[in-house]
């Protein structure tokens, strides 16, 4: 009895371990089987690495060693862990470049018709239609406090300037973008 007792407790655990992981393994997005469907050239403070990345699945993919070598970083692979770690600030190599040139610019390494893509929906679809936006609240900001001026209470008013700081904060956001697609757009120039 006992041996029938552990042969379908053995079944049980062993069809329950089968059916959670091929669940779970359809839940990790893996990148090996796919297709690469394009090659960057990769640039590191000016120099250009002997190693290429490559668009996997619509996304960049650099090469991690010659990315770390290049900027002085450790890499230490444990399993399946790439751990990159930096004694605070690697010292760039500026040969060649602007001091301006800011290394949190999100933008930067985009092929030129990505900027010019990500420029005109900053500058057409987002900025104008905000400053627009802005415009018009703060024309009726300025009737409304006409009206409380009057003496008589406008309890919008406090609403509205709340939506002009709101207004204000994204056009200062938006405005810090376009000028990081700029930079990277004059980056590809030189």
């Amino acid at each position: 009895m006992k041996k029938w007792l552990y042969l379908l407790s053995g079944v049980v655990i062993g069809a329950v371990v089968a059916t959670s992981s091929s669940a779970f393994a359809a839940q990790i997005k893996s990148l090996v089987g796919q297709k690469v469907t394009g090659e960057y050239t990769v640039v590191v403070n000016g120099k250009t690495l002997s190693d290429k990345g490559a668009v996997i699945n619509g996304r960049t993919n650099a090469p991690v060693r010659a990315l770390s070598d290049a900027l002085g970083a450790d890499l230490k692979v444990e399993g399946k862990t790439i751990t990159v770690t930096t004694e605070g600030e690697a010292a760039p190599s500026n040969e060649g470049q602007p001091t301006s040139v800011s290394s949190t610019n999100k933008f930067m390494g985009q092929p030129k018709s990505s900027l010019l893509n990500s420029k005109d929906i900053i500058e057409n679809k987002i900025l104008a239609p905000t400053i627009k936006g802005r415009e018009n609240i703060l024309a009726e900001i300025k009737s409304l406090k006409e009206t409380e001026a009057k003496g008589i209470p406008v309890p919008v008013l406090a609403e509205k300037e709340k939506q002009l700081q709101q207004y204000d904060a994204d056009i200062a956001k938006y405005t810090e973008e376009l000028r990081q697609v700029n930079e990277a757009l004059a980056a590809l120039e030189k």
